[in-house]
C-alpha cells in the first residue's frame, strides 16, 4: 500500500538539499528524487541520523553511481530501478557480507515473478539473465565500537533500457529487463514487489541467517561448480567454486587440492554456460502506462 504523499526538502549536504517526494510504502519510508550523485550516500547520510530499517532512497538517474572496486554504474534517466535501503540487522559483524547475498536473492526472485525470467546469481553482487549482467549489488557498512550501526544496500537494475542505450563497451556483456522480456516493465511495480519478497526473506534471515539464505542462494546460483579466476594483486588464480561460507565468502578448489576462502574477490566464470537459456513463464505483472510509472517516481523538480 502506498499512502500519504508530500514533499520534503533536506539540507545536510549537496545531494540531500535536492528536493524529494516521500511516500509510505509498505510501512517503510522512501524518498524518491529526480537526480543525485549517489543513492548510496544519501541513505548513509539518512541512516546517521537516524532512519529506520528499511528505509529506501531512489533516484531516476545518478551522476556517480558506483559498484565493487568503484566500478562506475551508468544507466539512463528514468530506464533502471537505483534504490538504496538502509538496514538495521541484530547480526554479528561477521555476517554481513550476507546482506548482499541475501540481496541477489530477493533481486532474482523479483525478476522471476515480474517477467518471467530465469535470473540466476554470480558472486557475490550480480544477477545475471541469459549470462548477462542485468544487476549490481554493493553494501557498505557502518561501524560504531567494532559493532555495525548500520548497513546500506544499493541495488541497481536495468529495466527498459534497449540495446543503444547500454554502454558501448560493454553490450556483449549486459542487458534489460526490457531486451530479455521483450516488453516494458514498470519501475514502481518492480520496487512494491522488491519490497515485499525482500520483508519476507529477511524475516527469515534474521532468525536463522546462514543456515536459510544458503538453501535461498544455492537455487538462484550460477557460480558454484564452475571454473572461476580470480584476480588477486597482479596475478590470477584459476580453480572451481565449490561452496560458500558461514560468512557469505567464496569457496574456492585448486588443481593442487588445496581450498581458500574469498571475501572480496573479483571472480570471473568461466566460459561454460551454466544452463542453456532464460526461461519464460507467465508474466505476473506488465508495465503501467508510461505516464502513470512517471508519476509514481518522478521527484520534484530540484
Amino acid at each position: 500500500m502506498v499512502n500519504n504523499i508530500y514533499y520534503e526538502n533536506k539540507g545536510e549536504n549537496k545531494d540531500r538539499s535536492l528536493r524529494s517526494k516521500k511516500i509510505y510504502l509498505r510501512g517503510r519510508d522512501v524518498y524518491i528524487y529526480r537526480e543525485v550523485s549517489s543513492t548510496n550516500s544519501i541513505a548513509k547520510s539518512l541512516a546517521a541520523n537516524g532512519a529506520p530499517d528499511g528505509t529506501i532512497v531512489l533516484s531516476r538517474f545518478q551522476t556517480a553511481g558506483k559498484g565493487r572496486f568503484q566500478r562506475q554504474w551508468v544507466c539512463p534517466p528514468g530506464k533502471g530501478l537505483l534504490l538504496s535501503m538502509i538496514l538495521r540487522p541484530n547480526i554479528d559483524r561477521q555476517s554481513i557480507p550476507l546482506l548482499t547475498l541475501l540481496g541477489g536473492v530477493v533481486v532474482a526472485e523479483s525478476i522471476q515473478r515480474i517477467c518471467g525470467l530465469k535470473a540466476g546469481i554470480k558472486w557475490p553482487n550480480d544477477i545475471l539473465i541469459n549470462g548477462r549482467k542485468v544487476c549490481g549489488i554493493l553494501a557498505q557498512n557502518s561501524f560504531s565500537r567494532g559493532n555495525s550501526e548500520f548497513v546500506v544496500l544499493g541495488i541497481g537494475i536495468n529495466v527498459n533500457l534497449n540495446r543503444e542505450q547500454l554502454p558501448a563497451d560493454c553490450r556483449e556483456t549486459t542487458t534489460s529487463l526490457l531486451l530479455e522480456a521483450g516488453f516494458k516493465v514498470s519501475r514502481f511495480e518492480l520496487l512494491k514487489l522488491f519490497s515485499s519478497i525482500w520483508d519476507r526473506h529477511y524475516r527469515c534471515f534474521l532468525q536463522s541467517s546462514h543456515s536459510y539464505l544458503r538453501s535461498q542462494w544455492l537455487a538462484n546460483n550460477i557460480t558454484l561448480g564452475r571454473e572461476v579466476s580470480i584476480k588477486k594483486d597482479t596475478h590470477t588464480l584459476r580453480g572451481k567454486a565449490v561452496d560458500i561460507s558461514p560468512r557469505g565468502g567464496l569457496i574456492v578448489v585448486f588443481p593442487d587440492g588445496s581450498r581458500n576462502e574469498y571475501l572480496a574477490e573479483d571472480v570471473s566464470l568461466g566460459k561454460e554456460e551454466y544452463y542453456a537459456g532464460f526461461e519464460h513463464s507467465k508474466p505476473s505483472i506488465l508495465a503501467d502506462s508510461k505516464t502513470n510509472d512517471e508519476q509514481k517516481f518522478s521527484g520534484p523538480v530540484s
